[in-house]
């Protein structure tokens, strides 16, 4: 098991203090004045110089807007929620130096090391997985894969997908123009996230660019493959950052946006920084507001939250739900997410369709 850095917001964002904040209901069927100017200008297109006012208004005004434009651009009559599995099919003993990653041989964190994972373990995990997500994921580390890997992937990819019907997702690092168009072709979406800005990238990472990310994704939308991207808040990157990210995913036209929140591993360079004070990391108020602005600039893609809520958001999970269109349930590549059941159970009680 991975240690993990203590938030230092914990202490001074109590979470009941955070739950008098916002509103405790959060009425989606009548606006004031404020919400529908902030509705309107989300769905004409809010600029970039304007989307960073909005860190000025109160969460619950964000949320009440999300959670009007789900509705609006999902045309239902209440929220949906898509969720998703990963399998890290192939761990650690990765060349790339991203900061943040614990399979990164340029970081010195325990973590399990393997191969591949045969068709037939991760179509178990599929059929285990089956109950609690519409999609299922392979995630694989390193740059790229091999093209035998590739095959046994894509093979696996077509197996689950007629053995237990979920929609199927790969993140496999950088593809070529054939491997791009077998998803197309086989109807797989792609994931590959941008991580955070062109700006800040090389803070992150040098041992690949931002272009070979975005390259790769502006490809795969070329040859009409689903695309769900994204990146990491709480990296140090500024505000400035993150809206950037997403601007540039709207650019691209990704269907679905990717979100995780930090979860410091002791051994990566990230947890170092923070354990050095060289940055603070990311509060609740302040993931939970990243997250909504991530749809008010972007309102038609699907806002998924994945990796690092439990550590960053604990009990308070509920309320980034009024900005998301997807969830990634279970476990995640290197910790433990927490029980699908209770995410299951938190989304019924709050309504939501699955």
């Amino acid at each position: 098991m991975n240690k993990e850095l203590k938030n230092e917001n914990d202490d001074v964002e109590n979470s009941e203090d955070i739950k008098e904040e916002v509103n405790s209901d959060i009425d989606i069927s009548e606006l004031n004045v404020l919400d529908e100017e902030l509705l309107n200008s989300s769905l004409e297109g809010i600029s970039h110089k304007k989307s960073l006012e909005l860190w000025d208004l109160d969460l619950d005004v964000l949320l009440n807007t999300t959670n009007n434009l789900k509705i609006i651009c999902g045309n239902n009559k209440k929220p949906k929620m898509d969720l998703c599995s990963i399998i890290n099919a192939k761990s650690g003993k990765c060349t790339q130096n991203c900061s943040f990653c614990a399979q990164s041989i340029h970081n010195t964190c325990e973590i399990d090391e393997y191969g591949l994972k045969t068709p037939q373990e991760i179509l178990k995990n599929a059929k285990g997985m089956k109950q609690y997500c519409n999609r299922y994921s392979i995630v694989t580390s390193g740059k790229k894969v091999s093209d035998e890997e590739f095959e046994t992937i894509l093979e696996t990819l077509v197996g689950i997908q007629k053995e237990t019907g979920l929609k199927t997702c790969a993140s496999l690092g950088i593809l070529s123009k054939d491997q791009i168009k077998a998803f197309s072709e086989n109807k797989i979406r792609l994931h590959n996230n941008l991580e955070t800005s062109k700006e800040y990238f090389d803070k992150i990472c040098t041992t690949h660019s931002y272009k070979d990310k975005y390259d790769v994704t502006k490809k795969a939308k070329k040859y009409g493959v689903s695309v769900c991207s994204g990146g990491i808040f709480g990296l140090g990157e500024t505000k400035k950052d993150r809206h950037s990210m997403i601007y540039d995913l709207k650019e691209l036209g990704v269907d679905s946006i990717a979100l995780n929140l930090l979860n410091p591993i002791k051994g990566t360079k990230n947890y170092e920084l923070i354990d050095n004070k060289v940055y603070t990391p990311i509060g609740v108020i302040e993931a939970l507001k990243s997250i909504a602005i991530a749809k008010i600039i972007y309102p038609q893609s699907s806002v998924r939250l994945c990796g690092g809520r439990e550590h960053v958001l604990k009990d308070l999970q509920n309320l980034a739900f009024y900005s998301l269109d997807g969830l990634m349930v279970g476990n995640y590549l290197t910790t433990d997410g927490q029980s699908p059941d209770k995410d299951l159970k938190m989304l019924k009680e709050m309504g939501f369709e699955i």
